[in-house]
């Protein structure tokens, strides 16, 4: 396997004990760019917060630290031949329809890629991330769905909403959305947070299941991007989106009519789809500078605190 065959979400094992994250298509230093999720203990699967993982790794695996050049930021890198397993996203579905012992979270898993293949989203554009991934689900787990390719993605979206109006899928309630909210711990207020999710259309219920769509576009249509930035402090900005087409990549992306910012990247999930083209925002992180390129971080860490994107109405 070559380094590049490895994708944003994808899973890879070291000593079948740390299981880490993918987090980029792009990967620096011959390392594949992720961040420890979970840990084989002896009672089970643990998932690990960000601290906690940080501090892990720092203690017990400091090989596998390394500055990004790209991101001005400490992430976990691991070199191809470290790795004992990759579980790739993309391939997991195929592997879930042979099994005849499917738990409740595998079942509902199944019957929703079926749903969506009745709908004529094609099963080779759909992937299982997060915990199912890698067979670490309780009956407490959400589903976290991939849709490979733009416009596959902005398909299923479509498709949630019908599939909603007839019943077949559920939208959140009030209290799976509070559940939600408390778990990103993001620095909007519930409402707002409220506001901004339900429009999205990129999380539903399935019997019990909350489920989550994320989308992995093609590599042809990802942005080529190679600058390496330096951070260069904190900035709070008002602006309108002059272009929406990145809004829901990883990073997402949003390009404004600003005097000073030309973007604002977003690399934690609360913030993707945030915005539409001609809306005006305000967004607060932290700016980063690359030659004449001015942008603005939002989600240095994966709960972005103090850092955020709300529309200004």
């Amino acid at each position: 396997m070559k380094i590049t065959d490895i994708r944003n979400k994808d899973y890879v094992s070291i000593d079948n004990t740390l299981f880490l994250a993918v987090i980029s298509d792009d990967h620096e230093q011959d390392m594949v760019k992720c961040w420890l999720r979970y840990l084989r203990t002896e009672n089970g699967m643990k998932k690990l917060t960000t601290q906690e993982a940080s501090r892990f790794m720092t203690l017990n695996y400091p090989e596998f630290l390394f500055h990004s050049t790209y991101a001005d930021n400490e992430l976990h890198g691991v070199p191809l031949n470290k790795i004992d397993k990759v579980y790739s996203a993309r391939t997991f579905p195929q592997i879930l329809k042979t099994n005849i012992n499917l738990d409740n979270k595998q079942a509902d898993a199944l019957d929703i890629i079926n749903l969506f293949i009745q709908q004529n989203v094609e099963k080779n554009n759909i992937g299982i991330t997060g915990s199912l991934l890698i067979n670490a689900q309780s009956e407490q787990s959400d589903i976290d769905l991939l849709i490979y390719g733009r416009e596959h993605f902005f398909k299923t979206r479509d498709i949630i909403r019908q599939l909603m109006k007839n019943g077949l899928v559920h939208p959140l309630d009030k209290d799976d959305w509070r559940k939600a909210y408390q778990r990103r711990d993001c620095s909007l207020d519930f409402e707002s947070y409220l506001f901004h999710e339900k429009r999205k259309f990129n999380k539903f219920k399935y019997h019990k299941t909350k489920v989550d769509i994320s989308m992995i576009p093609d590599r042809k249509q990802q942005v080529n991007d190679r600058h390496s930035y330096k951070k260069s402090g904190l900035m709070t900005i008002k602006a309108i989106i002059s272009g929406d087409q990145y809004a829901f990549d990883n990073p997402a992306r949003y390009y404004l009519d600003h005097e000073q910012i030309q973007e604002v990247v977003v690399y934690t999930a609360t913030y993707v789809g945030q915005a539409k083209k001609n809306e005006k925002i305000e967004a607060s992180g932290v700016v980063e500078v690359a030659g004449e390129k001015r942008r603005l971080v939002v989600g240095t860490s994966r709960e972005a605190t103090a850092e955020y994107i709300k529309l200004i109405k």
